[in-house]
């Protein structure tokens, strides 16, 4: 009878595997019928909005925004690295001017002027010239803190400033006080690396305050008075990295009767390097919370991918995992793989069963890079400026060796599932040159998009939402980790506000790593996610959840799309070039309210908060019908 049982064994243990994979399979089938049934966005072709181009010269308007800055001024420098992005996200037709070259500046050629240098004392010919211009009835956006001085002391009052301080004020954290920018029931966000970078001044009661810094002194950082007949809206906050973009954007939508710029209206949430060869042994942050008898194999399959799955179903997020193929560093051919195919379709099937996709990784995490590439930190601090010595990581010794890396990845993903078709990248550690972007182009065509990061990071170079000249979709991730702290609430109420967009990505690493917050816990990780989501809710509770690929369809839409309106006494007449499908845009009614009893010819128009309005827009031409006076 001993023996019988023995020979039981086995086979009981490999009925369960068939039966393990033969759920995973039936979910897989379910979730692509599922997925075949519900309308996803889809990434178009670059030619279709070519075509359109062609039948759209007429889209574009005069030029109407002036920025002024100051090339011999270090913070106009660090600003200008922002304002002409902004800008030309918002669809603003604008020229922007150096204070240093002393040309004369006709003002009455343009709508708004954005001022964004600080020394006012050197400019204060033109500055005069710009507060005449303002007060005859000109819009001007003063972007910058200014330096102290005679001319700051004169324009200060015109700014609606009844005092000011001696000395610069450190902004630690800042409170929204109305609709400014998407933040939902959340008012109070914390200023990355804080300094003193504000004025400390009193105002009139004729402004109207929208930030305040969030301790007992609060102190104006944002606000708009007239100035004349004209208006002013000011930022005083000194505060120019990619993170604050939003807040600058927003400041210049509070001038004019109106202001609209396009949006994305996307969110997607990314596991880098999901699925991936799962690790045997034991993790001291793993065993910590579950016991010496949970490994790490144990706690990936049974804890973690539940946990996501249950999160998933929850906030009704598509999952788009990445797949990376081995865990060795080899750079060197012939590449080959020791992963098994069956964990992998297991994994796939759970992503699917989302709404979500596979996307690729990389044939291991090896960040597509060659030695001539000789990247570099964005910021050399805590860096050697090697490459390889800081972070640990290899060259490609070629860009052939890393075509035939990704050629083999793709391989092996078709071996698991023919039917899907990996369209979206993510790179190892937000890593990826030029030559790597190439090598993708040339040896996985089926790559539409690549999802590096936002913002700087170490070796990752930020990227921009938008489509290159061969039409690769940019789609970088805002947010990131299994940890979310406060720190990236400022990005992201930043982002929301400026594009209606949300990427956040994690990585299984993240549990193990103390430096992504590993000593929390998963469940303590798993917590601070649940709470941005319930946040990011509360903030924009219409936006869609999309998986990666349909938020490049949207990010490609949006790049696009030009814009051209006019106001009229009866509203506001939109005409969109490039539109394909759907378009959507962010308005704000400074001036007068939209009729929404009316509604809106050509789309939908919804109230978001106080005057800020989301527009979906359902052809080229829309009316939106303006709402009588009482």
């Amino acid at each position: 009878m001993g023996k019988k049982r023995v020979w039981y064994i086995p086979m009981i243990i490999i009925l369960f595997i068939f039966l393990l994979l033969t759920v995973a399979l039936v979910g897989r089938n379910i979730a692509l019928n599922q997925s075949s049934s519900d309308q996803k966005l889809e990434m178009l072709m670059k030619e279709d909005f070519q075509k359109e181009n062609e039948q759209n010269d007429a889209v574009k308007q005069g030029e109407q925004c002036l920025y002024l800055w100051d090339s011999r001024d270090e913070s106009s420098q660090l600003f200008h690295e922002q304002m002409p992005q902004i800008l030309q996200d918002m669809r603003v037709d604008y020229t922007e001017t150096d204070a240093a070259a002393g040309e004369t500046v006709i003002f009455e050629n343009y709508e708004t002027v954005i001022l964004g240098y600080t020394d006012y004392q050197t400019n204060s010919e033109q500055l005069l010239a710009l507060a005449d211009w303002t007060e005859a009835g000109g819009q001007l956006l003063i972007a910058q803190v200014p330096t102290a001085g005679s001319m700051y002391s004169w324009m200060s009052r015109k700014m609606g400033v009844v005092s000011t301080g001696v000395t610069y004020y450190e902004v630690s954290e800042f409170q929204v006080l109305d609709d400014l920018l998407l933040t939902g029931e959340e008012k109070v966000y914390s200023v990355s690396h804080p300094f003193a970078s504000s004025i400390a001044v009193t105002l009139s009661d004729t402004c109207q305050v929208h930030m305040v810094t969030a301790d007992d002194q609060k102190i104006p950082l944002v606000w708009e008075t007239s100035m004349g007949k004209g208006h002013v809206a000011v930022v005083n906050l000194g505060h120019y990295d990619k993170e604050y973009r939003g807040i600058y954007a927003a400041a210049y939508s509070l001038l004019g009767d109106y202001c609209l710029w396009p949006v994305i209206n996307s969110s997607a949430f990314y596991l880098d390097g999901v699925p991936f060869p799962l690790p045997s042994g034991e993790n001291e942050y793993i065993t910590a919370q579950y016991g010496e008898n949970m490994d790490i194999y144990t706690f990936y399959v049974r804890e973690w991918m539940n946990d996501l799955m249950e999160f998933s179903r929850r906030y009704d997020i598509p999952l788009t995992g990445t797949l990376q193929e081995n865990n060795d560093g080899d750079v060197d051919p012939p590449y080959s793989s020791a992963a098994s195919s069956n964990r992998y379709e297991y994994f796939i099937s759970l992503l699917l069963e989302t709404g979500g996709e596979v996307g690729l990784y990389g044939y291991n995490q090896q960040p597509l890079c060659v030695p001539g590439d000789n990247l570099k930190p964005a910021n050399p601090e805590g860096y050697e400026g090697d490459y390889e010595r800081d972070l640990g990581l290899m060259y490609w010794e070629t860009a052939r060796n890393m075509e035939k890396s990704l050629q083999e990845v793709i391989r092996f993903q078709k071996e698991i599932d023919q039917e899907q078709e990996m369209q979206v990248y993510t790179p190892p550690y937000g890593i990826i040159s030029q030559s790597g972007i190439s090598s993708l182009k040339n040896a996985a065509p089926q790559i539409r998009a690549v999802a590096g990061w936002y913002i700087d990071s170490g070796y990752a170079l930020g990227q921009e939402f938008g489509v290159d000249e061969d039409g690769m979709i940019y789609t970088p991730r805002i947010t990131s980790g299994s940890y979310v702290g406060d720190d990236q609430r400022l990005k992201a109420v930043s982002e929301l506000t400026m594009h209606y967009v949300s990427t956040h990505a994690i990585s299984p690493q993240d549990v193990v790593n103390p430096d992504a917050g590993a000593e929390e816990g998963w469940d303590g990780m798993l917590k601070t996610l649940e709470d941005y989501e319930n946040w990011l809710e509360s903030a924009a509770p219409g936006l869609r959840r999309h998986s990666g690929s349909e938020t490049a369809a949207a990010v490609q839409r949006y790049d696009y799309l030009e814009i051209r309106n006019s106001a009229t006494q009866q509203g506001l007449e939109l005409t969109l070039g490039n539109f394909q499908d759907e378009a959507w845009l962010m308005l704000r009614f400074n001036q007068w309210e939209p009729d929404l009893e009316k509604g809106v010819e050509g789309g939908t128009l919804e109230q978001l908060s106080g005057n800020l309005y989301l527009l979906e827009a359902e052809q080229e031409r829309i009316t939106i019908h303006r709402k009588a006076e009482s």
